[in-house]
């Protein structure tokens, strides 16, 4: 267990819990709650390393209960086109400051959510070469950025796969980048004992997050819960950008 303070430790609960109660409504958005809370009082890797291992976590937790929503074929095809973007987007750091690149990604987002606000959808399911494209999309801006999952989220609540489809596959998705990371933060020795330790004593914040939230996805109209979705991206993006201009 890390020696915190019985405040941190209470705060942290709290973030956890409001965090799963995001992640329990649209299968996303725990990431950036735990961000902005966690990095006022903890270094920035370690709040890295606990947040991806509850992002798994919550995964696990959740994925039985909307395994049959889960868009299969579509999943294959955007962690095939994520593995061969990821090592791209890695490389690009090379080539184009990461600042510019952030804020570049994260404004492009933004737009393309503004013009889905307006209304517009896909009148069909992509193909296997465009899902692998939008996949490959994704493992650049994850390999520059760690962010991708914005391009992913556009493509499953502007299909007309309905927005069941849409949170169980985002759940999947990101359990399968979350369990990436965080191999490569094991093998850069970042993920000890004691932050797995840690991370486990919050599970029961993250079950009780998560089964709030699912409790308000079951309420929520489906248009309205779409409209929830773009605000929210739109929200993250615009966090981002601010991020990488004061950084």
């Amino acid at each position: 267990m890390l020696e915190l303070s019985p405040f941190l430790y209470i705060f942290i609960g709290l973030a956890v819990i409001f965090g799963g109660i995001l992640r329990g409504i649209c299968g996303f958005g725990f990431s950036l709650t735990l961000v902005v809370a966690l990095t006022f009082f903890l270094p920035p890797l370690l709040s890295t390393s606990l947040i991806f291992l509850w992002e798994i976590l919550a995964s696990f937790l959740h994925l039985p209960f909307v395994w049959k929503h889960v868009d299969w074929k579509a999943i294959k095809w955007l962690c095939l086109g994520c593995a061969l973007g990821t090592p791209l987007g890695v490389y690009s750091l090379i080539l184009i400051p990461p600042t510019p690149m952030t804020i570049l990604i994260n404004v492009t987002v933004i737009i393309l959510s503004l013009v889905m606000l307006r209304g517009y959808t896909l009148k069909r399911n992509l193909n296997a070469f465009e899902i692998v494209g939008t996949g490959t999309i994704s493992g650049v801006i994850n390999g520059a950025s760690a962010n991708g999952g914005p391009p992913v989220i556009l493509l499953f609540f502007s299909s007309p796969a309905g927005a069941n489809v849409g949170r169980a596959s985002l759940i999947a998705y990101f359990l399968f980048t979350d369990c990436c990371a965080s191999s490569i933060l094991a093998v850069k020795g970042l993920m000890t004992l004691e932050i797995l330790f840690t991370a486990l004593c919050y599970i029961p914040c993250l079950a009780l997050g998560i089964w709030i939230g699912s409790k308000f996805y079951h309420r929520i109209d489906e248009r309205k819960f779409k409209r929830f979705v773009i605000i929210l991206l739109i929200i993250i993006s615009s966090f981002g950008c601010l991020k990488a201009l004061l950084s």
